[in-house]
């Protein structure tokens, strides 16, 4: 059974989180009045829809007094959903437990490895994120984690240095000490809009794909066979309208993506030869893949560093 597990602020929803005016305005917005990030409702409904038995989970920052509102707008935007779990800062601030009141990594990293031995899945999973906070790290070590390729030294050794709480720590230990070591991620999509440069997140391995439109997501998980052909080109269109970008911007994110390996040269070509829904780009996209070339640049082998990787983060945020 395949799990996606999404972040909401700045991956599902178009939230300012950098300015106390774009927080407030956040929290006493209606769900009919709450922007999505450009093809991400489309994108996870054409998941759940190309497989019933697929499940999504919410982790989000967002606090627990917006519950209702959140559950709201996902109605709205037909997604269903198995779980949606938000942050309770009031009662951070009550425990004075102000790192936590910011803190992402001692947040989601504990939460989603309890979400896991709970549910006693072997996978797959997908996970999104984006660039505002540390998702990239978090579902990297989450996936190194559950597969036995870190062990709780090294998950504690990261949580320490990202300000985690002890009793965070002991929830992430728990868990870990419950599972059966087993790879399930197949693969972590990270949304990208902030200028965090393209190397910072190859310190985290392959496994996280930057993608800067769900359009990108879309193309890499049809050809993982977690899309339908139909779903791309709906995602592709949502993108489209949102943005006015036209077949040109959707030929170079076509392009993009085939130059960093999302999606294979021959796979894209043969989707919008393919499909009908996205024949105005296909002239575009034929040439844009010429212009780019059979000589793909070679892929550069990194050394997992996610010490590393927390220290850049932390330079951008």
């Amino acid at each position: 059974m395949v799990v996606y597990r999404w972040d909401l602020d700045r991956t599902y929803l178009d939230t300012d989180i950098f300015t106390v005016r774009g927080m407030l305005r956040s929290a006493f917005e209606a769900a009919a009045d709450k922007r999505t990030i450009p093809g991400a409702d489309t994108l996870l409904r054409g998941l759940l829809d190309a497989d019933e038995g697929a499940r999504a989970t919410i982790l989000s920052g967002s606090p627990v007094q917006m519950r209702a509102v959140l559950e709201e707008k996902l109605a709205l935007d037909g997604i269903r959903f198995d779980s949606l779990v938000l942050k309770d800062n009031l009662r951070n601030l009550r425990r004075g437990r102000f790192r936590a009141v910011r803190g992402q990594l001692g947040y989601k990293l504990p939460h989603l490895l309890a979400m896991h031995a709970d549910e006693g899945g072997t996978g797959p999973e997908y996970l999104f994120g984006d660039d505002a906070e540390v998702d990239a790290l978090v579902y990297a070590l989450y996936a190194d984690a559950v597969a036995g390729r870190v062990d709780s030294q090294g998950v504690e050794r990261v949580l320490r240095a990202g300000g985690a709480y002890e009793d965070q720590i002991a929830t992430a230990l728990g868990a870990l000490a419950r599972m059966t070591p087993t790879d399930v991620v197949a693969g972590i999509f990270i949304h990208v809009d902030r200028g965090v440069p393209l190397r910072t997140f190859a310190l985290l391995g392959e496994r996280v794909r930057v993608v800067f439109s769900w359009y990108q997501a879309a193309l890499a998980l049809w050809t993982e066979g977690r899309l339908a052909p139909s779903g791309v080109a709906a995602v592709a269109e949502a993108v489209d309208r949102a943005g006015d970008l036209g077949a040109v911007r959707l030929a170079a994110l076509t392009q993009d993506a085939v130059r960093r390996r999302l999606v294979a040269p021959e796979a894209a070509r043969a989707l919008v030869t393919s499909e009908a829904a996205l024949e105005r780009v296909r002239d575009e996209v034929h040439t844009a893949l010429d212009l780019l070339g059979a000589d793909l640049p070679p892929s550069v082998p990194v050394t997992t560093d996610y010490l590393g990787f927390l220290a850049r983060a932390e330079a951008f945020a």
